[in-house]
């Protein structure tokens, strides 16, 4: 279960707002939205009796309607039906419709840091291209992605440390490599000349 189901069910996410505004993406009319967005409203009320009727004063639609619309969202999955423990009674919940909320939040997240990532390795390419005067190779793309992608450096580091390579006349997105994982993220980088003693250490590593 995603962690998006939970604050939905336990109202830390508005589900009125967040069923107006996503629920063309369930494939919802606006005349079903309205039913489950009162339905969540008695669940709220501790009403868990699914009724046309109780629906029927604060819609414009009939509650022969309403309860036909009723019986589609069931059908759908949208509503589920169960026997209550105390009385034996039928009681509904949204459960269903809040996992499908919380999937299309999920998806969108995902999208939307797919997007953020695409961005900051097409910003590092660029940037490198910019400092080393050369085109980037699909070997040296492999790494860039991985600084992105695994080890998570923050975009300003990844520049710092192409900067100091260029410094040091080091075109090579290798050196950056070595650069970014012998040193510690929030540590201060140390002088040109200890660099260089670095790379010269390591070059035949390399080469």
């Amino acid at each position: 279960m995603n962690q998006y189901y939970l604050l939905i069910k336990n109202g830390f996410i508005d589900f009125k707002n967040l069923m107006i505004e996503k629920y063309h993406l369930l494939n919802l009319n606006e005349t079903d939205a309205i039913i489950l967005i009162k339905l969540q409203n008695f669940l709220l009320q501790g009403k868990t009796k699914l009724s046309g009727e109780d629906l029927a004063p604060t819609m414009s639609i009939t509650a022969n309607t309403i309860s036909k619309r009723i019986v589609d969202l069931v059908k759908r999955g949208f509503i589920t039906l169960t026997l209550s423990d105390v009385d034996a009674s039928e009681v509904f919940s949204l459960d269903e419709t809040y996992k499908r909320l919380s999937y299309i939040i999920e998806k969108e997240d995902s999208e939307k840091e797919k997007s953020a990532t695409d961005n900051t390795i097409k910003e590092v390419v660029l940037f490198i291209e910019q400092e080393f005067k050369k085109v980037v190779t699909p070997t040296e793309l492999e790494i860039v992605y991985h600084w992105v992608i695994e080890d998570k450096y923050e975009l300003e580091k990844i520049k710092e440390a192409i900067i100091e390579c260029a410094k040091l006349k080091k075109y090579n997105v290798k050196y950056v490599d070595l650069f970014l994982n012998r040193k510690p993220q929030t540590q201060k980088y140390k002088t040109e000349e200890n660099l260089q003693e670095l790379f010269n250490n390591v070059y035949a590593k390399i080469k």
